[in-house]
């Protein structure tokens, strides 16, 4: 199963592997809202993510809207 996390100022990233997830929620934290954020904390938000429908691959995709 996929898990999305939306944050609120649009951006959305959804993907099967757990580590993947969190380094897109660290990256996207880091430039888009200057939050450092540890690899321990981005796991915590990639776990409460709920999750989505199965996809055929299991790579993290993102989409920012503008």
């Amino acid at each position: 199963m996929d898990k999305t996390l939306r944050c609120d100022c649009g951006f959305q990233v959804s993907g099967r592997r757990l580590e993947a997830l969190a380094g897109e929620v660290r990256r996207h934290a880091g430039e888009a809202h200057g939050m450092e954020l540890s690899y321990d904390e981005a796991m915590v938000l990639v776990l409460d993510a709920p999750d989505t429908v199965p996809r055929e691959t299991g790579s993290a995709t993102t989409k920012e809207e503008p």
